[in-house]
């Protein structure tokens, strides 16, 4: 039956597009890899092994700290405008709100299966969730350090850029929460490793790579079409696009007709009201008082990715309370978010210059720019928390601060390296613990705690109502305290 489709396929193909000279262009491109180009060996897999273990324990780590306010998994926007307690939901039951289906084509479908799974085996709904948080974010880091091997990396080296990916910011707050972010991140991490990886890779995953890109989130699929791009030529990549969005579609409506509330992500009505949370928008319906401002934003993709910034509460209407990191600046009085924001930015700074060096890689590095240009176009303007979407864009963010081992200051570059994960660390360490501390104080209001969904796992103990605000609220006092603490 395949070889049929291919063969009608291959005779439509010849009479229509190859007809327009574009498969003729494309296929110019020279794709041919250099036979010295890193061979993955047993010792990588060792390293990945051990690098996947750390991210693990570090989502082991940070659920431990956000375990400390049980209802971060219960109230929306406590997280930094996560939606913690609909995902949560979304991956263990087919009930419920499965509406942003819309944006996440197939999330629920893909994971549903998995949570039910370590349901059955009689782990709690939350927990379930939470442990595979915990395995995507090691596999994660896995695979992003056998990604970075492939640009040409010393073992020892792409260890130390490794362990810089698992300590930065989006990582870190990222992997102590049940959010959408890190299932994601692995495939946008995929979509690197396949598109530098040597050998040819059968059709079969380049379908899997679409349908996990697009599947997640649908903006996201950008990474596995530039990926096939650079790898591809002309007809196997539009046989392949075209099959992966066949094969999502289907998969989008045995969705909709199994999950409750769900949404069909190719409806044009849902994806237009994506309009509504763009920055221009809210700012001139007077929904954002923070007004669009496209350096923060750029800021808050390529700095606060690493280097997280001090949160805030934000008021958004008249009762609706969230945590923001997106304006905040530095943290008066300390100097290691200093130290490691200007080591990372020059860091950043060589990855971009060995980038332009390595002309073996031009193709490759092309592309990734092109994913990195295209999330950064993308964020300039969407999200009210840019923070919130990093692990989309951290990884690409990061492969190109391992270019800077190929130029002439590579001693330089690992002394950067090791500064930002030290001074990152602490600077990190404390943010993440504010946060967690402003969470616990909101999660004790009245006016929060009424809009708190999911009784699945709603179950926390009664606390203390400490404020009733029935005017707006002066959120720049409010929980300060308990932040300090």
């Amino acid at each position: 039956m395949i070889g049929t489709i291919q063969a009608r396929f291959d005779t439509l193909f010849d009479a229509t597009i190859h007809k327009l000279g574009v498969s003729k262009i494309w296929d110019s491109v020279d794709r041919e890899v250099p036979a010295s180009r890193p061979t993955l060996l047993r010792a990588d897999a060792l390293i990945a092994f051990s690098v996947a273990l750390a991210g693990s324990l570090m989502s082991l780590w940070a659920f431990g700290q956000t375990n400390r306010v049980p209802e971060l998994h219960t109230m929306f926007n406590l997280w930094l405008h996560a939606d913690a307690p609909r995902v949560a939901e979304n991956m263990v039951t087919t009930t419920g709100d499965h509406g942003r289906t819309s944006v996440h084509p197939l999330f629920s479908i893909l994971l549903y299966p998995f949570g039910t799974l370590l349901t059955t085996m009689g782990l709690g709904p939350l927990t379930a969730a939470k442990s595979l948080v915990v395995v995507v974010m090691g596999a994660n880091a896995a695979l992003f350090s056998l990604t970075i091997r492939l640009l040409g990396l010393p073992r020892i080296v792409g260890a130390l850029f490794a362990l810089l990916f698992i300590g930065t910011a989006s990582f870190m707050f990222w992997s102590g929460l049940v959010e959408s972010f890190p299932f994601s991140c692995f495939a946008v991490v995929l979509s690197l490793f396949m598109m530098l990886r040597v050998r040819k890779s059968h059709w079969g995953w380049w379908v899997l790579l679409n349908v996990l890109t697009l599947g997640f989130l649908i903006t996201n699929w950008v990474f596995a079409l530039i990926a096939m791009a650079v790898r591809l030529k002309f007809k196997p990549f539009i046989a392949i696009a075209t099959a992966s969005f066949s094969l999502v579609v289907v998969l989008a409506v045995a969705q909709d007709l199994t999950f409750e509330k769900a949404a069909i992500f190719f409806n044009p009505t849902t994806l237009t009201r994506e309009t509504h949370y763009f920055q221009p928008a809210m700012e001139a319906q007077g929904t954002y008082d923070a007004g669009w401002q496209p350096l923060t934003n750029i800021r808050s993709m390529y700095v606060t990715t690493v280097v997280a910034m001090p949160v805030e509460v934000q008021q958004q209407t008249l009762m609706r309370l969230a945590t923001t990191n997106q304006n905040t600046g530095l943290p008066e009085g300390e100097i290691s978010p200093l130290l490691a924001i200007t080591a990372w930015v020059l860091l950043l700074g060589l990855g971009i210059w060995g980038a332009t060096r390595r002309r073996d890689l031009h193709l490759p590095l092309i592309g990734a720019a092109l994913m990195l240009f295209a999330q950064t176009g993308l964020h300039i303007i969407y999200g009210e928390v840019t923070f919130l979407y990093s692990l989309s864009f951290m990884p690409l963010i990061i492969l190109f601060a391992c270019m800077a081992w190929f130029t002439p200051r590579r001693q330089l570059a690992l002394g950067l390296v090791a500064a930002v994960i030290v001074f990152g660390a602490v600077n990190n360490q404390r943010r993440f613990q504010e946060l967690v501390n402003v969470a616990d104080c909101l999660s004790g209001l009245e006016s929060v705690q009424d809009l708190q969904t999911w009784d699945v796992i709603k179950n926390e103990p009664e606390r203390e109502h400490v404020l009733e605000p029935d005017m707006r609220i002066d959120t720049q006092n409010l929980c300060r305290v308990t932040a300090s603490t």
